[in-house]
């Protein structure tokens, strides 16, 4: 009778540390080695004790109390970490330790407003992103002295409407044109947002899909072309403000009109005629564009239009 020998048998006392962090690192290492490997002398190994899915709780436990930073930031990352562990390591002198317990997916509400008001831009930063992040949390944060904390407030989806209301009067550009482009914007606020001085702004909200009919067809006659652009190839947009684009000055405005889903028949068959190649080459593109245009843009004395035209017809071809 032969017996199999344990791969794992005696690991936590080789002798070689290469092999041992080879064991740690093993995603198949059973409970009571990596027990055993929670107290060995290289930091690697221990960080791999810690990072390991099948590390129990109690080795967690102990691991949240390493002398590394980096072996404790291991904990922090773990996803079957208990939530008493995780409220420890919310205070732990080191900041990189409690970014990662503001990015751990299990990181509860309670925790996640402790580390609201952690003094480390990258730890709040974590809280705005995070997904468990209760709305008067986010609301103490839309207040950040850090840019990028009141931006990912802005396009968090559950901001309330009275902090958006405080971020479309935020100095900054890039969180008012963030909250511009979140699709739980207020229709009041985006209205607000129409008239903003920054054209990225307006643009954001043309192209965001909650913007309602009647502000899209305010936006299709702003100055900018950056404006009118977002507009063209919103896939809310009206057919009839599609129409009115098709004729716009800029070639680019009526590129996306082109290529937007919602145009009808007859602006694809204005755009078909477009003096502008490109136009036309996103026109033979278009899903929607019917096999008798295809087949006049396929005889396109542009090289680019006839080519995306004769591959539309050919992928078109029922299959013998």
């Amino acid at each position: 009778m032969t017996t199999t020998e344990n791969p794992f048998s005696g690991a936590a006392k080789n002798p070689d540390v290469k092999a041992r962090r080879r064991v740690s690192f093993n995603r198949d290492t059973p409970a009571g080695v990596l027990r055993a490997l929670a107290d060995d002398q290289d930091i690697d190994v221990r960080a791999n004790v810690a990072a390991h899915p099948n590390t129990p709780a109690n080795v967690l436990q102990q691991l949240a109390s390493d002398p590394n930073g980096t072996v404790r930031g291991a904990v922090a990352k773990n996803a079957h970490i208990p939530p008493a562990v995780l409220q420890l390591l919310a205070s732990d002198p080191d900041e990189y330790v409690r970014w990662k317990v503001a990015e751990n997916p299990k990181t509860p509400p309670e925790v996640l407003l402790q580390l609201a008001d952690d003094p480390d831009g990258e730890v709040r930063f974590a809280v705005a992103a995070h997904f468990n992040t209760p709305p008067a949390v986010l609301q103490k944060l839309a207040d950040d002295s850090e840019q990028l904390v009141r931006i990912l407030v802005a396009t968090h989806p559950k901001t309330p409407p009275a902090v958006l209301q405080l971020l479309a009067s935020d100095p900054d550009e890039d969180v008012r044109g963030n909250m511009a482009k979140n699709p739980g914007t207020p229709p009041a606020l985006l209205l607000q947002l129409a008239s903003d001085p920054d054209e990225d702004v307006r643009g954001n909200m043309a192209e965001n899909p909650g913007t309602p009919p009647a502000l899209l067809l305010q936006l299709a006659s702003d100055p900018a072309e950056r404006v009118r652009r977002g507009v063209a190839e919103n896939s809310q947009t009206p057919p009839e403000v599609l129409q009115q684009l098709a004729s716009d000055p800029d070639g680019n405005v009526r590129g996306r009109v082109a290529t937007n889903p919602n145009t009808p028949p007859d602006v694809l068959q204005q755009l078909a005629g477009d003096p502008n190649g490109a136009v036309r080459e996103q026109v033979a593109k278009n899903p929607n564009t019917p096999p008798e245009m295809l087949a006049m843009l396929a005889l396109d004395l542009h090289p680019a239009v006839q080519k995306a035209a004769l591959k539309a017809l050919q992928e078109r071809k029922p299959e013998s």
